[in-house]
């Protein structure tokens, strides 16, 4: 037969009641929580999510939906947000959208099926669409990097703006002048949020628009518009890439075409795990808050689940 939470309070000689908040996430005394996982081990305790759910009308469970799991970026994110979730006993069901919004549709759906609590999503797209039966349901829903045209949904996002005009007026102070970009799809937030960063610093600066090259949001995309940069701008002083996929690709041009970074050229990138240094030393870095992104983003969600109210966050990078 199988154990219970009477069989845990009578081996740990705690309360049922401590017990069920250790299970429901609430805040256990270090070593009371210690006695309650040693019981869960000898008694092989399996809690029953199913008819706790029923009970309680909360799974435990989030969906997280990603665009895809190559991007380092994302997978970063989603590792910050299990571990914060998992602090307060949820799971997580992780769907990966292939930045289509028809797959994100069909994930929200599958997610809703599975009666999820609540959804942290990185969106394909800038509408909110392929939320919409969530929305319509008052799932609870944190949109996350991307901020979207719904003003039902919560949003976490870093100051994308203000991150790519300080990560080139840094590059300006150096005395280089004409620097390029390489930039994401601008159908996205998040990209034409930089490449405007981009362009205020340069026209404060006097140098007019610069230089944008998209670069297809992939390390190719990135490596291809930096080799046509290279070679087709006499005089380039710097790039600035605006994403990790992007910045790695720009990387190993930069490294193929001898440039040395320094004095006579500068190189800028987006990085958040600061592994960009090692293939290309004394490049600068926009460094955006990984952990702080999923964190508050798994916070934010608990709290709407919980009947908090619907919020925007912006969190500031580093540039180094």
């Amino acid at each position: 037969m199988s154990a219970t939470i009477k069989d845990l309070a009578r081996e740990t000689g705690l309360t049922a009641a401590t017990i069920s908040a250790y299970f429901n996430g609430a805040s256990v005394r270090p070593y009371n929580k210690e006695k309650i996982e040693r019981a869960i081990d000898k008694l092989g305790y399996i809690r029953n999510d199913y008819a706790r759910a029923l009970r309680t009308h909360r799974s435990m469970t989030v969906g997280v939906l990603i665009p895809e799991f190559a991007s380092m970026f994302a997978t970063q994110l989603v590792t910050e947000i299990e571990e914060a979730l998992r602090l307060k006993r949820y799971g997580i069901i992780i769907c990966d959208c292939r930045s289509n919004p028809s797959r994100e549709r069909e994930a929200v759906r599958f997610l809703q099926s599975k009666t999820v609590d609540g959804i942290i999503v990185i969106p394909a797209t800038d509408s909110a669409s392929s939320l919409s039966s969530a929305i319509q349901k008052k799932l609870p829903v944190v949109a996350l990097d991307r901020y979207t045209e719904s003003r039902d949904i919560s949003h976490v996002i870093v100051s994308n703006r203000k991150a790519g005009r300080e990560a080139v007026q840094k590059m300006l102070s150096e005395g280089k002048k004409k620097i390029a970009v390489i930039h994401g799809d601008e159908n996205l937030f998040t990209a034409r949020e930089r490449l405007a960063g981009y362009r205020d610093a340069m026209e404060r600066a006097g140098e007019g628009p610069g230089i944008a090259v998209p670069g297809g949001n992939s390390v190719q995309g990135g490596y291809e518009a930096a080799k046509k940069l290279l070679s087709g701008e006499p005089g380039l002083q710097g790039i600035f890439a605006t994403n990790y996929e992007m910045s790695i690709g720009a990387a190993i041009a930069l490294k193929e075409t001898g440039k040395t970074i320094g004095d006579d050229f500068a190189f800028t990138g987006f990085d958040s795990v600061q592994m960009l240094p090692v293939l290309c030393p004394g490049m600068h870095m926009v460094v955006q808050p990984i952990r702080e992104l999923g964190m508050v983003a798994a916070e934010t969600l608990l709290a709407m689940i919980n009947g908090g109210p619907i919020r925007n966050i912006v969190l500031d990078c580093k540039v180094i």
